[in-house]
């Protein structure tokens, strides 16, 4: 590498200072990279270089997430992914060209990361269903500061590493993007802050429709088929709820108003702070049956601008813990929504902080329980 570039000027020249309004930046540093990041007021590069972050599915958003924050200079990025390019992601998925199409997603993107966008970062791949395997999920989580949820599964998969956040008092951003619309999630994972769970719910993804459930006598083979919900402790569950319901062939009405609640509850149950670190796969969870992109579309604009939104959310968020001049009364907006008019020319936003309902929401709840029983056992200890 010539002299005249510098990748690790911050760490090389002790460079800690934040410039605020009105105050001019010490001397620049020759061929550092980062300067003009460094220079913006009230911007902590030496925080951004301490960040470890985790991205969950390196599509159309994960893609754009994964480039914006190993340009910004993070310290290490963890890519996971189990799917393979194919010709449609290529309008928007931006770490992609033809000659990899059937390729590992994962495996390019760490490669094209590393080829062309890298400044300082280390970076690690991993080819795998997260579902599937979770304990890795969760070994990987326990390195980092942030994840980034891009993972289409669905709700419960959501709720599943809300709490692993929550679990570990890390960052939780999620966002998804569709034909022109933004949407766009972010949590502390701090105890007496809001979660996902505290404004959203997991309820349609245990529901079905009539025509889905008609007809159908094997309770394990119908969510197999329809939610892909599989393995030893889904069966485990399954025959636990029919065995308090007495329900070993129910009807719709049964397994619509009786049996799926119960489920719901059990899986809900094991997806608490207090268990989410334990479970080697969360077969158990349903899957979403949501709709196929082409149904609405999508495209470069809104992807790529979707993530660099969804990274501008989070580096605000650090920005604002780390300023001293920030006004610690100002809600910060854990939920932003924005439609990209092709039309007008316009953009519509709205955006609101949450607040945490404890009584409402079962991970918030249970992490409080876990810090009560840490702490009173703490004080055993010492007396």
């Amino acid at each position: 590498m010539s002299d005249e570039i510098e990748v690790n000027a911050t760490s090389k020249y002790k460079l800690d200072y934040i410039v605020t309004e009105g105050k001019q930046p010490p001397p620049e540093i020759h061929g550092d990279v980062f300067d003009r990041q460094r220079v913006m007021k009230n911007f902590d590069q030496q925080s951004v270089e301490q960040q470890h972050v985790f991205v969950l599915g390196v599509g159309g958003i994960g893609s754009s997430i994964a480039m914006s924050v190993v340009r910004m200079g993070v310290d290490t990025i963890y890519l996971l992914d189990r799917d393979f390019v194919d010709a449609s992601n290529l309008n928007r998925q931006i770490l992609f060209s033809l000659l990899d199409i059937g390729k590992s997603k994962v495996e390019v993107a760490a490669q094209h990361l590393k080829c062309i966008h890298n400044l300082r970062t280390n970076i690690y791949d991993y080819h795998m269903d997260a579902v599937t395997n979770w304990f890795c999920v969760v070994e990987i989580a326990k390195k980092c500061t942030v994840i980034f949820n891009n993972i289409d599964y669905g709700a419960v998969f959501d709720y599943a590493v809300n709490s692993l956040c929550k679990s570990l008092g890390i960052l939780y951003v999620a966002g998804s993007t569709y034909a022109n619309n933004i949407e766009i999630n972010l949590f502390s994972g701090l105890l007496n802050d809001p979660c996902w769970a505290c404004n959203n719910n997991t309820n349609d993804s245990f529901k079905f429709n009539i025509e889905e459930i008609e007809n159908r006598n094997d309770i394990q083979l119908l969510l197999k088929e329809i939610c892909c919900i599989s393995g030893e402790q889904a069966q485990s569950i399954i025959e636990e709820c029919s065995r308090e319901l007495n329900l070993h062939q129910p009807s719709v009405l049964q397994l619509s108003t009786l049996f799926m609640p119960l489920y719901q509850h059990k899986v809900l149950k094991l997806l608490l702070p207090q268990s989410i670190q334990r479970h080697q796969s969360i077969e158990f969870i349903p899957k979403d049956r949501s709709f196929p992109t082409r149904t609405v579309g999508s495209w470069i604009g809104v992807c790529v601008s979707g993530a660099c939104l969804i990274v501008n959310t989070w580096i605000q968020y650090l920005m604002k813990t780390k300023n001293s001049n920030s006004d610690p009364n100002q809600s910060f907006h854990n939920w932003s929504q924005l439609n990209l008019s092709m039309f007008n020319g316009g953009y519509d936003t709205v955006g609101f902080p949450n607040e945490q309902t404890l009584q409402c929401c079962p991970i918030c709840s249970n992490a409080k329980q876990i810090a009560e029983q840490t702490s009173h056992l703490e004080k055993d200890i010492s007396t």
